[in-house]
């Protein structure tokens, strides 16, 4: 996938990114307060044009230019990347629509909806010590509507590199992806009820699978309401209530503060909690992070956490310092990210060692709607 990305850095000089408005483009958005892990989504790039060379005033013999490279075969190396896109895209929401309508039925009142979005990550990453890691990861978000207009089947997968430093969880109940400390080789697929939605409220009722052997099934319920404090603040509460296979019961408390700096800069400060029979203590963590917007293809973060678990002596067992550019490049399907971290974790004698290092990661968004009409409408 890091050979793809470098043809397509040099065949941008002879085709500018298309600008996606289809049903299948990457919605454009800003630097909002919607929660997210892999952050905000940007818009098309359009590449920059290069000026063309100004005659000379007098006639003059010429020097000799170099040749200009030919660029046809990059060119027609990122149209076909294109092509596999497009194509892959229209077979995944096949598959899609094929799943929607084995198990669901035609509503004869409303408009049938299928569609997904998905995220393939690949991740490599040097640490202290100069040795490169590679990694994984998977997001895909199915709206089966012919089912249920709340059904949503999610599927997720990980295959990182060991967690240099705790994180606050992305997604609290789903086992291997629910703590401060995460097991980092994890896929499960899980289907969603959603019960409300709304600008201000969100709670889903959610059961699925962790695919190891033997499976290890769960099952939860997350609540999440937004209190607008003013038209530039806000303050979201969620609450999680879990069951795993086999590790028991837990509960997972979330708290965010988000207020708009300025138009394209937003502070936010996040904290979460967890307790479950799996931990058998408190599991915490709190972040403060500015997020600004440099450009509508581009964002940058800067982020600085605490974490700690109560069955410690010492409650802090972490500190990470981190900042990430994010930019969407040559197509309007792709992205990289540029992480540089630092930690400082404690170490058996209370000390607090620093550790660090520096994530690339290549993004690539697959998105998809199909509408089916009814007849009659």
């Amino acid at each position: 996938m890091l050979l793809l990305a470098a043809c397509l850095v040099y065949s941008s000089a002879g085709a500018e990114a298309p600008v996606i408005e289809n049903a299948t483009a990457t919605p454009p958005a800003r630097i909002t307060s919607a929660p997210g892990p892999i952050g905000p989504t940007l818009p098309t790039i359009i590449d920059p044009t290069q000026a063309e060379p100004l005659a000379p005033a007098v006639a003059a013999p010429q020097p000799v230019e170099p040749a200009t490279p030919d660029t046809s075969f990059l060119t027609a190396i990122g149209k076909t990347a294109d092509y596999a896109h497009d194509g892959l895209e229209r077979g995944i929401l096949r598959e899609a629509i094929r799943l929607d309508n084995f198990f669901g039925a035609i509503n004869s009142q409303k408009e049938q909806r299928t569609s997904y979005l998905l995220r393939w990550r690949s991740s490599m990453r040097a640490d202290k010590g100069g040795k490169l890691r590679f990694g994984a990861t998977l997001r895909a978000n199915f709206n089966l509507s012919r089912i249920s207009e709340r059904a949503h089947l999610i599927i997720s997968g990980e295959d990182e590199p060991d967690p240099l430093a705790p994180s606050l969880p992305e997604d609290p109940g789903t086992p291997g992806i629910d703590r401060t400390f995460q097991t980092t080789r994890v896929v499960n697929t899980e289907l969603r009820y959603q019960m409300i939605h709304s600008p201000f409220t969100d709670c889903f009722l959610g059961a699925g699978v962790n695919l190891v052997w033997p499976l290890q099934p769960f099952a939860r319920a997350r609540y999440q309401h937004t209190f607008k404090l003013s038209e530039i603040s806000l303050v979201r509460a969620t609450e999680t209530f879990f069951a795993k296979t086999p590790y028991g019961v837990g509960e997972t408390s979330e708290l965010g503060l988000e207020h708009l700096l300025a138009p394209k800069t937003v502070l936010r400060w996040a904290n979460s909690g967890t307790v479950s029979q799996e931990i058998g203590a408190l599991e915490w963590g709190s972040e403060l992070s500015l997020l600004h917007e440099l450009s509508s293809r581009s964002a940058v973060i800067a982020t600085g956490g605490i974490y700690g678990n109560t069955s410690f002596s010492h409650w802090v067992s972490n500190y990470r310092i981190l900042s990430r550019y994010r930019r969407n490049f040559l197509r309007s399907w792709l992205y990289y990210e540029l992480e540089p971290e630092l930690t400082w974790p404690r170490s058996a004698d209370g000390r607090f060692p620093l550790a660090y290092a520096v994530t690339f990661r290549l993004e690539v968004v697959f998105q998809g709607r199909e509408v089916k009409k009814v007849a009659g409408l």
